[in-house]
């Protein structure tokens, strides 16, 4: 069943639930009807007598991930089976600080504009929140807004709520200035997701599995939990790859002054998984959304020239704890040569694309998950597992682990073979230099995950 649009205005609906749908009636016999799946929340804040319903009209409703558009309508009493959806506005949005908006227009098929107007905007409104809205102009505009404003107000002890309609990298931006800053934070953001990238792997890790609406549903019936991160040790001499690949900038040392620090809460990759993010991070490709990431492992597993895929060269060692005599213990991969390493500490990379199902979204879990060299076929194998749930990691050729730390010594002459990928970032590793990975105990940052 398809749903129906309502009239905007002062209309006051009868409604009554059958088979999951909301049949409404208005006073001037206007009906319509509205899946329950679709009902972002009841709020009864402003006239208890006449709940409203926030509800989601989508234009093909059997395409869960269609953006859609936010509507209202209010209903003169609330039938017992919308129990389940009245909510009143959270403490989290209730600050004196305005609401932070922020827009990324480029994130994945550029859509994030669009599901402002059509779903977050009218949701401000018709909850009566204030809000501020930042649209980005460059790569730095998050950044720069972090630095001048909410890491300030952070400092400050001033609570605030802010709205991402972004991909990953608009939370990868929140963490690294507020990691890498001195400063002490005396009360972390609020951070709200609305999917608007590529692949989504935190919003999707958290529950946010059906698009933009879902971060709308989590705003006003989530809770903020805090986000778990950890850090990148790089050696020096190691260069940060902007431009679609085309330049180079040194990422120097920090304080330490013998290496430098990445801070990261989704995932730091190698070999296969960190090549085809960094070949398919251009302007061209990013018009095929999630597709361009099948198209650059095509290329990647199937070179040109008919050769073997190419086998990565380093010598990787990781610990793990006994859960039951706490007792760590260091392991070191039986080989050198390796197709696909991943340390995530999230579940999901894509909503589909379950890499470690052994994560516990913002658990402060970190996974290994890593394979050496194989026959294409067999690795595109592996990847279709990961899409059914999960199962590539029973495989005996992958190694799974929950790891402490890790560290991985780069055997590779050729610089396209160090690309590594730090949260979306491509950092190449200098000829013969190293990367340590390890669970960071500051929780700077709060997200909001749904309950």
């Amino acid at each position: 069943m398809a749903t129906a649009s309502f009239k905007w205005g002062s209309d006051v609906y009868s409604a009554e639930v059958a088979e999951d749908v909301l049949h409404c009636t208005s006073h001037e016999g206007a009906q319509g009807t509205i899946k329950l799946s679709n009902i972002v929340g009841v709020l009864s804040t402003n006239s208890p007598s006449t709940p409203s319903v926030l509800f989601v009209v989508k234009p093909d409703d059997e395409n869960e991930e269609a953006p859609g558009y936010l509507q209202k309508i209010d209903i003169s009493s609330l039938p017992p089976a919308l129990s389940q959806f009245l909510v009143t506005v959270p403490d989290y949005l209730k600050h004196s600080e305005p609401v932070q908006v922020i827009i990324s227009v480029t994130s994945g098929t550029q859509t994030a504009q669009a599901v402002f107007q059509d779903l977050v905007k009218p949701f401000l409104t018709h909850v009566g929140l204030e809000y501020e809205v930042h649209e980005t102009k460059s790569a730095q505009t998050i950044k720069e807004l972090a630095q001048s404003q909410f890491l300030d107000r952070a400092c400050s002890g001033i609570p605030q709520t802010i709205i991402l309609l972004s991909g990953d990298g608009g939370l990868v931006d929140l963490v690294e200035v507020f990691y890498e800053s001195s400063r002490s934070v005396q009360t972390p953001p609020q951070i709200a997701l609305v999917p608007c990238g590529t692949g989504n792997a935190m919003a999707s890790s958290i529950g946010l599995r059906s698009g933009p609406a879902s971060g709308l549903v989590a705003l006003i019936r989530g809770a903020p939990t805090p986000l778990p991160t950890f850090a990148a040790r790089i050696s020096p001499g190691s260069q940060l790859v902007i431009d679609e690949g085309r330049q180079r900038v040194p990422l120097g040392v920090d304080a330490h002054g013998s290496y430098r620090t990445l801070y990261c809460a989704v995932v730091v990759s190698w070999a296969l998984h960190s090549a085809l993010v960094a070949d398919s991070d251009t302007t061209e490709y990013r018009k095929f959304g999630r597709e361009r990431f099948k198209m650059a492992a095509n290329k990647l597993l199937y070179p040109s020239d008919g050769t073997e895929p190419h086998r990565f060269n380093g010598k990787i060692t990781y610990s793990t704890v006994n859960g039951q005599t706490g007792e760590v213990s260091q392991e070191t991969t039986d080989t050198n040569e390796h197709m696909y390493v991943v340390v995530s500490m999230v579940p999901r990379l894509e909503k589909n694309f379950l890499i470690s199902p052994g994560t516990e979204p913002l658990g402060g879990q970190m996974h290994l998950m890593r394979w050496g060299p194989i026959p294409a076929d067999e690795a595109v194998r592996l990847v279709v597992l990961a899409y059914q749930g999960g199962l590539h990691v029973s495989e005996k050729t992958v190694t799974y682990a929950d790891v402490e730390q890790l560290r991985i010594e780069f055997e590779e002459d050729s610089e396209h073979w160090r690309r590594v990928c730090i949260d979306g970032n491509i950092v190449t590793v200098e000829k013969g230099g190293w990367l340590e990975l390890h669970k960071e105990p500051r929780q700077l940052l709060h997200v909001i995950k749904p309950c």
